[in-house]
């Protein structure tokens, strides 16, 4: 049996492990998938941690559970953001308003080919150094 929620058919054009962010202090560990519509975030279990730097590089090898999906074509802005001394950090403003914090591993690969996929569902303007807004295409 297979859900929207756990496969896709859709090629992966990028991958990149990392974390996403909950609240200001608490991250979890994560694997991002970029495709031609969306981004899924798969989530790593936190019991691993209890085996502290060798538990972050085993939860590497695994799966993960998929708890967040992004539609391309609903994202507002990306930038880059910080974090402490952590300077891989990509900001995603939906158009609803909502905000999500992602730490990437492959930031610049990463964000290299996302620009290029919301290039194709709008027109990608340069707000600043590192800061990009979506406009939806104008209709004919």
């Amino acid at each position: 049996m297979s859900t929207a929620l756990t496969t896709t058919s859709e090629p992966v054009l990028a991958t990149t492990n990392g974390g996403i962010f909950k609240s200001k202090l608490r991250m979890h560990f994560a694997r991002f998938d970029l495709t031609a519509t969306r981004i899924a975030c798969y989530q790593k279990s936190s019991l691993w941690m209890a085996f502290g730097a060798l538990g972050v590089i085993l939860s590497r090898f695994t799966a993960g559970k998929r708890t967040l999906e992004l539609e391309l074509g609903k994202i507002a802005s990306i930038a880059r953001g910080k974090h402490g001394f952590n300077k891989n950090i990509l900001d995603v403003t939906m158009q609803d308003g909502a905000k999500h914090r992602f730490s990437l591993d492959r930031f610049d690969e990463f964000t290299a080919q996302l620009r290029d996929q919301l290039g194709r569902h709008g027109a990608l303007v340069s707000a600043g150094a590192e800061q990009w807004t979506v406009r939806a295409p104008a209709s004919a």
